[in-house]
């Protein structure tokens, strides 16, 4: 385990920034849609760095290099956005009573009983 972990791993990333899958003729590769891909990774590939260096100087990484980005490290990982719960009360800072205030004027003109009204205005003159 110390020989691995003395041995640095050479790494030669490819993330391809468009919506489209990518493909590599030189390299006989398919990079998918936003994707990032470590060419020199031996579980998965088996490109040399010469093969990938020449194909980045004038070769297929070249010819598309405004879909692909050539990177010397890993690409940082994404925040993944987690919503937290919270066992404190929230007070509600917002007043639910109206600000308006409603006026009810008394007028002592109106304060006549119904029958005197009618009396009123049956009266002749």
């Amino acid at each position: 385990m110390s020989r691995l972990l003395s041995k640095k791993q050479q790494e030669f990333w490819v993330s391809n920034v468009s919506n489209r899958d990518v493909s590599l003729r030189d390299l006989a590769l398919t990079i998918k849609s936003r994707n990032h891909v470590n060419l020199l990774d031996s579980r998965h590939y088996s490109y040399t760095l010469e093969q990938l260096e020449k194909s980045a100087l004038d070769g297929s990484l070249h010819k598309k290099s405004n879909m692909l980005k050539v990177r010397k490290v890993a690409p940082p990982e994404p925040i993944k956005k987690v919503l937290q719960k919270s066992t404190e009360f929230i007070q509600k800072t917002t007043s639910s009573y109206s600000l308006v205030k409603i006026e009810d004027p008394h007028y002592e003109e109106l304060d006549v009983s119904e029958i005197d009204f009618v009396n009123q205005l049956t009266e002749e003159e």
